[in-house]
Order: structure tokens, then C-alpha cells, then sequence
């Protein structure tokens, strides 16, 4: 079941990135403020979706306002890195995120580690270095932009997965919702605000033609954040994070291929393989 509703997580998340992706190749107006518009779509979600009654804690506060600073920058620059950069090269690095998660695992969470568990991340790692760059050229043009904004949503995603699984041990996986309640309203304040204030020129604009796709990425991203801490709860951290991984470099591929016409080499698809070679050495 947990490995299921990975599969459900990744789809998600490259949909998410898929839509951020198409608003930025029609629009790319205003980042700060549509990403704000994404932070309160996701936000609605975690209300609607609670069937428990809301109860907030002043302990959760330092763990949901820390995740929803670094959400915001993670995101606002997930925006800046899809303007100026390939869809398939970014979401890959972002998949680096995964080592922090799984250090965090074995280092402070005691989790164990099998052959198999190394086999598999070994198989992964190799199979993000053969996937890396594309055929075209123009699109995969070396950006500095691209190259800082991609690293820090890489260290960004690797925080906020260790935030929240640290908040689910402090709290014995409860008040998840309202975990994300709180760090969603921290980053879409921030977000809203500063896009008010940056992107005030072209607020119409973004607000025409923004919301259905900022909207579509919120709630898929609602989604996403809603598995990953239904997936913390059935497998150990050490797992979740490189399984989610190798899903999203197939998923992303699927996706790319299809939507975005990209091409790929020999290498490439050698790679997915790999990833999904990686898969099955970490279920065993």
C-alpha cells in the first residue's frame, strides 16, 4: 500500500512542476506572487481534507513556521529555476533532496540498512548521473540563475522533509494538518505579500491567466504534502526518500516525453532503467 501511494506522490509532485512549467513558457509573469497563489490552494486543501476537527498546539509553531519560511523560497526559486532551465534537468537535481532525508534516517533516527537498501542507492545515484543533460542545447544553456536556484530548492526540499518527519515524531504522527495549516499560511503570507509589493504591475496579468495553473499546482501539491506524511508514517524515512526519488525520474521523463517533446539519449534511458532497477532493490 505505502509503495502504491508513492506512486501517487510522484505524480503529484511532477504535476505540480508540470504546471508551473506550462505557466512559465506562456506567461512567466509575476513568480512570487503565482507560487503565493499556489502556497493558499495548497493551504485550502489541507482544511477541506480534515475530517478530525483542527487542534493547534504552541509546540508545533517553531516546527511550522521554520517549514514554511524555507517552503516559500524552495518554491518561489522552484519557479525561477523552471523559467530558465530544462523540466527534466531541474526536476532531477531536485531529487538530490533525497540524500539529506536519508542521512537524517540512519544518522539520528537509527534506521537500519540492508544490502539491498545500498545496492538500490547506489543504482539510483548512478542512474541520476546518466540521466543528467539533454540534447537540446538552448534549453540546457549553463544559467548561473538556474544553477543557484536549483541548489537551494535541492537543499530547500532535503529541510522540509526532515521538518516534517522531526514534527511527526515530536507529535506522534498527529496534527499533521494543522502542521501544514500553519507552515502554508507562513508561505503564502510571505509570498502574497511580497508579490504584492514586486510584482504589483503585473497582478491582473497573473491573476487572469495564473490562477488555473497556479490553482491545478496547489491542490496537486496539497496532494503531494498530504502522502508524503501518510508515506512517513508506513515506511522509514531511509526508504520513502530514494523510492520517491527513482519515481520521480520516471515519472518526469514520462512527462516530459509526452508534453514537453523533449528527446533524450542512449545514456538517458539507460538511466530511467537503472532508477527503476534501483526500485526494486529497495523493496526487497
Amino acid at each position: 500500500m505505502g509503495y502504491l501511494l508513492i506512486i501517487l506522490k510522484s505524480v503529484a509532485n511532477i504535476s505540480e512542476g508540470v504546471m508551473i512549467k506550462k505557466y512559465n513558457a506562456k506567461h512567466s509573469a509575476g513568480g512570487m506572487f503565482f507560487t503565493g497563489i499556489l502556497s493558499l490552494f495548497a493551504l485550502a486543501f489541507f482544511f477541506v481534507s480534515d475530517k478530525n476537527g483542527l487542534r493547534f498546539s504552541t509546540d508545533m509553531f517553531p516546527y511550522a513556521i521554520a517549514y514554511g519560511f524555507i517552503y516559500c523560497i524552495a518554491y518561489f526559486l522552484t519557479f525561477v529555476a523552471l523559467s530558465c532551465g530544462s523540466f527534466t534537468l531541474s526536476m532531477l537535481i531536485i531529487s538530490y533532496s533525497l540524500i539529506f532525508p536519508i542521512l537524517f534516517g540512519i544518522i539520528f533516527l537509527h534506521e537500519s540498512v540492508s544490502v539491498f537498501t545500498c545496492i538500490g542507492f547506489a543504482l539510483l545515484m548512478t542512474s541520476l548521473f546518466f540521466v543528467r543533460g539533454n540534447k537540446d542545447e538552448k534549453e540546457n544553456k549553463f544559467s548561473v540563475k538556474w544553477l543557484i536556484s536549483i541548489i537551494i530548492v535541492m537543499l530547500g526540499n532535503g529541510l522540509l522533509a526532515i521538518i516534517q518527519k522531526m514534527q511527526q515524531l515530536r507529535f506522534n504522527n498527529e496534527c499533521n494538518n494543522e502542521f501544514m495549516i500553519i507552515g502554508l499560511s507562513v508561505s503564502a503570507s510571505v509570498l502574497l505579500i511580497g508579490g504584492i509589493l514586486k510584482d504589483r504591475k503585473q497582478l491582473k496579468e497573473i491573476l487572469r491567466y495564473g490562477i488555473p495553473y497556479a490553482g491545478t499546482a496547489g491542490v496537486a501539491n496539497g496532494i503531494n504534502n498530504l502522502l508524503a506524511i501518510v508515506v512517513n508514517n508506513l515506511l522509514p524515512l531511509s526508504i520513502v526518500s530514494p523510492v520517491c526519488s527513482g519515481m520521480n525520474i520516471v515519472v518526469s521523463f514520462l512527462s516530459a516525453t509526452v508534453l514537453f517533446k523533449e528527446k533524450y539519449m542512449k545514456r538517458q534511458i539507460l538511466g530511467v532503467v537503472m532508477g527503476v532497477l534501483a526500485l526494486v532493490f529497495l523493496n526487497l
